[in-house]
């Protein structure tokens, strides 16, 4: 739905009647003899007054945009903050403890996780890793794919973990709740 049409419309329309205003008032004055000095302030006076009229129009136009602004930064900052704590959690909560037991059963230390990343030359997405380090201090890196006995559960973690992913969902979902509970409250305190 696109106003900005209806917009550019609504503005002509006005401003074609500033300037039919101003004409008339100009006709008008010339009709009953005024001075130029006269009819330059009654002119003066009337695009004042007329601009005066606008102003509600312009404080709604620069309102709506201010709280269209608004809105987009809260529900950006809810979606990169959804994003890192679904992260967190799911590093905290199965990543790391099945990383940990990967690591007791094969003598290595648990170092973190490496994660995933959508590829910026193709549309492949490398998979979330955890880091480990032998007794000589080498690391290495193992797929959860090698550690997760259910590829279901490696490929949620792995899109839970991908950051770059999940903020654009999660800024998508929360803006369409958004409006399905505004509507819905428009709906119950009309």
């Amino acid at each position: 739905m696109d106003t900005a049409p209806e917009d550019d419309q609504a503005r002509e329309s006005v401003r074609e009647a500033i300037i039919a205003g101003l004409k008339t008032r100009l006709e008008q004055a010339q009709a009953s003899g005024h001075s130029p000095d006269q009819i330059r302030e009654l002119l003066t006076a009337s695009a004042k007054e007329a601009s005066r009229r606008q102003i509600p129009a312009l404080t709604a136009r620069v309102t709506a945009w201010w709280r269209g602004l608004r809105n987009f930064l809260i529900v950006g900052a809810l979606a990169i903050g959804v994003a890192i704590g679904l992260a967190l959690l799911v590093e905290h909560r199965h990543v790391a403890p099945l990383c940990e037991r990967y690591a007791a059963r094969h003598g290595l230390t648990y170092r973190g996780v490496d994660y995933p990343i959508i590829g910026s030359s193709s549309s492949t997405t490398s998979p979330g890793r955890c880091i480990f380090a032998d007794a000589a201090g080498r690391q290495d890196t193992v797929s959860f794919y090698k550690l997760e006995p259910h590829a279901a559960f490696a490929l949620l973690d792995s899109f839970a973990l991908q950051i770059d992913f999940v903020i654009p969902t999660a800024f998508i979902l929360i803006a369409l709740l958004t409006v399905a509970l505004r509507r819905r409250s428009a709906r119950l305190n009309p």
